[in-house]
């Protein structure tokens, strides 16, 4: 009978290799994890790449798309205010063109119209987490400030008319901003400019003239306020389905993910525990050697 001399190193390098697919194994098992690293499967673990770079893009815009809902609510909610602001300004001014105010009341509704602008004027410099909404690409710079040193007073706008946009991850873009000026000091709709005018005529004590087209340009600037809004509130619809779909994409890109790189537990505890088997016979063989005769157990 032949003595095979690498009997017992193929036998301890057979226990090396199993105990290697124990270790492989039993971290599988433990991280629900079958692609670790490329070398295992290095199809999946590109696959996996892209996957990740998807869903973490996914999950980006839904973080951000959180932030901008919330601006667009407190703009639209800012613009409801002013609209209420304006119709009882129309009221007042339309009150006071009556011809039946006496200039004590006139001065009345030019205090009333003051505080009216103080209001507008408030609202255009709307904030959301320290960023301004009505000031263009200038978020940081407070949009208007009233000059007081002119008559009538000057509302002075220090944004600029740039718009900004969000791009989802399907590529569509989403204009979530307005400029003020577009809004509040708008050409023929000037909302500041016909209160300042207004508050300074009435607080004479006297309607003057052209009070008439100060009403109008007064219904011009409402008119022009609720059409603003109409995109903003067209945007945040548009900006909530993105969110939900992009959501629903991530959480079916995780649910592939997990099935691409995912471990079967309950194949993967079935062949460790033969492993396990096929050390433990192994380690009792080489036991056994140590104990006997080498030529007993070769040929």
């Amino acid at each position: 009978m032949r003595v095979d001399p690498h009997f017992a190193a193929n036998l301890t390098g057979g226990l090396e290799q199993i105990q290697s697919t124990e270790q492989t194994l039993t971290s599988e098992l433990s991280s629900g994890v079958r692609v670790s690293s490329p070398g295992i499967d290095p199809l999946a673990a590109g696959d996996n790449v892209e996957l990740t770079a998807q869903i973490s893009q996914d999950d980006s815009f839904n973080q951000t798309a959180v932030t901008e809902e919330s601006r667009l609510q407190v703009a639209d909610s800012a613009l409801g205010a002013v609209v209420t602001q304006l119709t009882q300004a129309i009221t007042l001014a339309t009150q006071a063109g009556s011809g039946t105010e006496n200039a004590s009341n006139l001065q009345s509704i030019g205090s009333q119209l003051g505080s009216i602008r103080d209001a507008v004027l408030g609202l255009a410099n709307s904030s959301y987490q320290g960023s301004y909404l009505f000031g263009g690409s200038a978020t940081s710079t407070q949009p208007y400030t009233l000059d007081t040193s002119t008559t009538p007073p000057t509302a002075v706008y220090s944004g600029d008319t740039a718009t900004q946009t969000l791009v989802t991850p399907q590529g569509q873009s989403i204009t979530v901003s307005a400029p003020g000026s577009s809004i509040f000091s708008a050409a023929g709709a000037d909302v500041l400019g016909t209160l300042n005018a207004l508050a300074a005529q009435l607080s004479t004590g006297s309607a003057g003239t052209g009070l008439a087209a100060q009403v109008a340009q007064l219904t011009a600037g409402l008119n022009n306020v609720s059409a603003q809004r109409i995109p903003l509130d067209t945007a945040l619809t548009t900006l909530q389905s993105a969110a939900t779909y992009s959501q629903t994409q991530a959480t079916a890109l995780t649910a592939a993910q997990t099935t691409l790189i995912g471990a079967d537990t309950a194949q993967v505890a079935t062949q460790l525990s033969q492993a396990e088997t096929q050390s433990q016979a192994l380690m009792a063989v080489i036991s056994t050697i140590e104990k006997g005769s080498l030529f007993d157990y070769t040929h």
